[in-house]
């Protein structure tokens, strides 16, 4: 058992979101020692960004809603479920693109979504000298991968 009171305070967070066991949250969940506490910003885009699909379509999506699984899938008439949600622009911090995949084949589809209550990062803005014009900067919070970093 670990005595890092931040991995604990991580997982137990990952536990409430997802409603995992501790032990398969802590499995799950690769926090490093040593790692500050997240912030409410942080650990709502935690929980925003990382969560297991539902098993089955009859239980709610543990995304934590805004998702509209139960499309039906043109090639095999099978229905699409919720399976991932990821930054979804590299500049609007509030996007968040949802994939779903087909319960029956390969086919697959996203799109964005829009939550302004739970960015993935921050917009910060480095003043520059002799009248330059500013340099806008996001930064994706500590533990939020995004797909498409910036160059």
């Amino acid at each position: 058992m670990t005595t890092n009171r931040v991995r604990k305070g991580v997982i137990r967070g990952r536990m409430a979101a997802s409603g995992e066991s501790y032990v398969v949250a802590a499995r799950r969940m690769a926090v490093p020692r040593g790692a500050k506490a997240p912030d409410a910003q942080t650990a709502a885009a935690l929980r925003t960004r990382y969560w297991e699909p539902a098993e089955s379509l009859d239980l709610p999506c543990p995304c934590g809603g805004t998702c509209a699984p139960g499309e039906r899938c043109a090639r095999c008439h099978a229905t699409f479920r919720h399976v991932a949600r990821v930054p979804g622009s590299r500049v609007d911090v509030e996007a968040w693109q949802d994939r779903y995949d087909c319960t029956g084949c390969a086919a697959t589809h996203s799109f964005v979504v829009t939550l302004p209550d739970r960015p993935w990062g921050v917009v910060r803005t480095i003043p520059q000298r002799a009248g330059r014009d500013p340099i806008v900067r996001v930064e994706p919070f500590e533990g939020i991968g995004h797909p498409d970093p910036p160059r």
